[in-house]
């Protein structure tokens, strides 16, 4: 096949990248088996806020619903999110926030209650308010996504990478399952859980791990009209859409690869989040459990992502480790992703961001550098 951009995975990260280079005017090749945001995204909760810890996700944050924003046609409501803890539990989220420069409120028991009178809150909480926060329903977002990639002339490839042939300068060549030949003019390889078992093809060992992580859908019976939030005393978090909260109380379990059975979760994970929101809530209507999502999440031991190069591969861009946060990291990252490969920086990462944010961090092993000198 003639040479275009080459993108393996098409989550966030990847399907963004592939946006970004088709708006350029490069002709781009997506690569993922379960098509646009059909993989981990499409089985996440959709909570997609401003109020994180670290300043550098904050403004993660900010470009990944600029960009999902410019795609979105009815799949992204802006519900702002609320923040409900003790002080001392949201301040580190308060300073990320003022050191990226976004605006919040600062809420007591009363005044939280005042706006929106569905909560129950305790006199010794606070809540932190921000108004841009983002309610999204992913297969619904994947499906407008690949509309604008078409609209664009992205080929979407929808197949396994089953090998890669490589030579002195690096990735050469991608084979699929289906024995079709891929080079390449770059690529970016986005396939978030997947990212280790592709680089064990080129004998390289990534530090990473894989969850399966939970999240569920409770009907309560009317669209209830409040921010989405996180409950920082009972650890739970949750966004609406139309009468359902869809949300819980991050439920993960270790998994030796990435899961995406569609089987129920344990009874007491549904039960125990239905608690948590009963306690916080005072609605009308006893909720009603409507269904889970279970899906896989790639963390890093140090919990950053990672976005950047291996000599040893060439022309090529490695990005992953979103920790569950895909569609808040990864549309950014994506963007970024594509900068790296063709200019060789990212315009909103610092020198010293992208060396925090080095792959290089997380190699185990690496046998490539040594066969190519043999």
């Amino acid at each position: 096949m003639s040479r275009a951009l080459v993108v393996i995975g098409a989550g966030p990260a990847g399907a963004f990248a592939a946006l970004t280079a088709a708006l350029k005017g490069e002709r781009v090749t997506l690569v993922d088996p379960r098509g646009v945001l059909g993989g981990a995204a499409s089985r996440s909760a959709g909570v997609v806020t401003v109020q994180l810890d670290d300043p550098l996700d904050v403004r993660l944050v900010v470009r990944s619903m600029e960009l999902m924003r410019s795609v979105s046609r009815s799949s992204v409501v802006r519900t702002g999110f609320l923040q409900i803890g003790r002080e001392e539990d949201l301040s580190d989220s308060v300073e990320a926030m003022r050191e990226a420069g976004v605006e919040h409120e600062l809420l007591t028991a009363e005044e939280i209650v005042e706006r929106w009178p569905v909560f129950r809150v305790d006199d010794n909480i606070i809540g932190v308010y921000t108004d841009v926060d983002l309610s999204i329903e992913p297969p619904l977002l994947g499906s407008e996504l690949g509309d604008a990639l078409a609209s664009l002339g992205v080929e979407v490839i929808r197949q396994s990478v089953a090998s890669f042939r490589t030579g002195r300068e690096g990735i050469e060549e991608l084979v699929l399952e289906n024995g079709e030949r891929l080079r390449h003019e770059g690529l970016i390889i986005a396939a978030g859980s997947h990212n280790r078992q592709l680089l064990l093809k080129l004998g390289i060992g990534l530090r990473t791990t894989v969850i399966t992580c939970y999240a569920y859908k409770f009907d309560v019976g009317e669209d209830l009209a409040i921010p989405s939030f996180s409950d920082e005393l009972l650890h739970s978090y949750w966004r609406r859409w139309g009468t359902l909260m869809v949300g819980g109380g991050y439920d993960a379990e270790w998994a030796d690869g990435p899961d995406y059975s569609t089987a129920e979760p344990p009874p007491q994970y549904v039960k125990r989040s239905m608690a948590m929101l009963l306690s916080r809530l005072n609605l009308r209507n006893a909720p009603r459990y409507h269904s889970s999502l279970r899906g896989p999440c790639e963390l890093t031991p140090d919990m950053d992502p990672y976005l950047g190069r291996l000599e040893e591969l060439g022309d090529v861009v490695l990005v992953g480790g979103l920790r569950g946060y895909g569609l808040m990291r990864g549309p950014a990252l994506g963007e970024m992703a594509y900068e790296l490969l063709r200019s060789g920086r990212a315009s909103s990462l610092t020198s010293e961001e992208l060396d925090r944010l080095s792959p290089k961090r997380l190699i185990l092993t690496s046998k490539r550098r040594r066969v190519w000198e043999a």
